[in-house]
């Protein structure tokens, strides 16, 4: 009998206990005094050009690190690749004993509305790798995220001095399977001039309204995670984080748009092959060096379907396919990068890599 009225004295007890935590905890993010830090991982800047910066990261100390070249977005800001300690795929790539680079694209003004994507392809990332082979003494193996992966799988498409491996992480390939939004602009219902603002680019706003196409109830999800979570103070840091970084859209350069949806999208020109920018065919069967492509199960951003073409694409005889249980931000943040990501991509490059050169330090 004293059992049986102890046990919901204890779960009110529990509750109580436990949403006393959660106000707690709420209070100390709305007020700023728990906010989790972001872009944490020590750094120098070696290069820069325009908005553009290249970082480097602590290990670029140790001589002899076999070294990595980021490429992020020009959606969302960089430091998803950094997002906090202890969550970080940067991070976790100094673990594993390699030398970091990574490509800030910094926020686009009216400056660069004019960029095109022969303006990153054919200059920015070229120079910026120039630099950090420079820094490294030997060129570094490419890593490219989401439209990073597409403008760095366009220049290495480009280059006659390819990279000594390059891995796409979540890049779409067949953009009709892109979601409501391509659909939109493959049917012509949409002219990508018609979203550019006074600088001639597109709105942080616009951008994560059409993410926010993509999956309508994702805030609302999030929200409702953060509230379950938010007892545990280190989860409720993460997940501010992340939520924080997905809202933080930054100015998408308005030529570059206007041309990839026109021709990635409308044209869906990725998946013949063979693409024409600044009046010059890129054709991905130029690209031999070994080439992996990743993609996240439950990604809703880059479908499964939109990403797993691309490595059949290629002209690699080491061209392989990865899925990864992850969406798209997954594949480089939480429990999935580090226990999937992060070994999975690591391993590939010690199997791809020179002997002693990708052998890393664990």
């Amino acid at each position: 009998m004293t059992s049986a009225i102890s046990r919901p004295v204890n779960w009110v007890r529990r509750s109580v206990d436990t949403n006393v935590k959660r106000t707690a905890n709420g209070l100390r993010l709305i007020g700023g005094l728990d906010r989790p830090r972001t872009g944490c991982t020590p750094h120098v800047v070696l290069w820069r050009e325009g908005r553009a910066t290249l970082r480097r990261y602590r290990a670029g100390a140790d001589g002899g690190r076999p070294a990595l070249f980021l490429v992020p977005s020009l959606i969302n800001r960089s430091h998803i690749w950094d997002l906090r300690p202890g969550d970080s795929f940067v991070e976790g790539l100094l673990d594993y004993g390699y030398d970091v680079f990574l490509i800030d694209w910094g926020t686009a003004d009216k400056r660069d509305a004019v960029n095109t994507m022969s303006t990153y392809v054919d200059e920015y990332l070229p120079a910026a790798y120039a630099a950090a082979t420079a820094a490294a003494g030997s060129s570094p193996v490419v890593l490219g995220h989401c439209f990073g992966g597409v403008i760095a799988t366009l220049w290495a498409a480009s280059t006659t001095e390819q990279p000594p491996a390059l891995v796409a992480l979540g890049v779409p390939t067949d953009w009709a399977q892109m979601g409501p939004l391509a659909h939109i602009v493959q049917q012509g219902r949409l002219e990508p001039e018609d979203v550019l603002d006074d600088t001639g680019n597109v709105p942080p706003a616009t951008m994560l309204r059409a993410f926010q196409m993509l999956r309508p109830l994702g805030d609302l999800a999030g929200y409702v995670t953060l509230w379950d979570r938010l007892d545990d103070r280190r989860a409720a840091q993460a997940i501010w984080a992340l939520t924080d970084w997905a809202h933080d859209h930054v100015p998408f350069p308005g030529a570059t748009f206007v041309e990839m949806m026109r021709t990635l999208s409308r044209e869906n020109s990725l998946l013949t092959g063979d693409i024409v920018l600044g009046d010059r065919v890129r054709s991905l069967k130029a690209i031999k060096t070994p080439f992996l492509n990743v993609y996240g199960t439950y990604d809703h951003v880059t479908p499964p379907d939109s990403v797993s073409p691309l490595a059949g694409l290629v002209g690699s005889d080491q061209a392989e396919t990865l899925a990864v249980k992850a969406g798209h931000i997954g594949l480089l943040v939480g429990r999935s990068a580090r226990k999937q990501t992060l070994p999975a991509v690591t391993e590939w490059l010690d199997k791809v890599g020179r002997p002693n050169q990708w052998r890393n330090s664990q």
